[in-house]
């Protein structure tokens, strides 16, 4: 599956102007099928923003952002960063970005900075918040994908890296066998302490136990 996301701009006007574009510059990056949307609804936003018919296309990419379809989400914040389609709403939009960051869209961090600079420092704790707090849910509801996201988290949200949580997240992501994860759990290791390791072990052997993550 290929889908259009639209590139971040160095600065809200310039973004704006692209979005108003209807020949806009579209980077196309692979995402897994996502439940509960389609192709068809993804492009259809995507159309929509072509179309200037803004109202539209937020609700389209709101629905799927719901959905944890990353590249959704990215240009939902997009969106709402400019105002078009829904009031302007930077908490939003960061919320957004930075879980499209963390689903692998790569232009997402520029964007997550860009809305950090614009909201105070309380805001952006309600946004790591809401993050976790959607990480938190979907590993509930047995996603795989978000174990390695929510180790991700707490290295590159919080304002200092929690390296001893995210240790225990990616050993638990490498025992499931996840992509990446044991690399990600050895980098992890070398910044806990020695004497920190076994009761960190511990516990991500009591969490694994206690998990019911559905695999592909």
């Amino acid at each position: 599956m290929r889908r259009q996301l639209f590139r971040p701009a160095k600065s809200i006007f310039s973004m704006i102007a692209a979005l108003f574009a209807v020949a806009m510059t579209l980077a196309v990056v692979p995402v897994a099928a996502q439940i509960n949307s389609s192709d068809a609804t993804f492009n259809e936003a995507v159309q929509a923003v072509k179309d200037k018919n803004y109202r539209h296309a937020v609700k389209l990419f709101k629905m799927q952002a719901e959905s944890d379809q990353h590249d959704a989400q990215f240009n939902l914040a997009l969106l709402l960063q400019s105002g078009k389609g829904a009031p302007q709403d930077f908490l939003s939009a960061m919320i957004w970005a930075q879980s499209a960051q963390l689903g692998g869209i790569e232009a997402a961090e520029e964007l997550s900075e860009e809305l950090a600079a614009l909201l105070p420092d309380d805001a952006i704790e309600t946004v790591r918040k809401a993050v976790r707090s959607r990480l938190e849910t979907r590993i509930e509801n047995g996603d795989a994908a978000a174990l390695t996201q929510f180790a991700t988290f707490h290295l590159t949200m919080l304002e200092e890296p929690d390296f001893e949580t995210a240790y225990v997240w990616f050993s638990i992501s490498a025992a499931l066998g996840l992509d990446g994860a044991l690399a990600a759990r050895d980098d992890a290791r070398d910044n806990v302490e020695d004497e920190k390791i076994v009761a960190l072990q511990r516990e991500a052997g009591t969490i694994y136990e206690k998990l019911n993550i559905k695999l592909d």
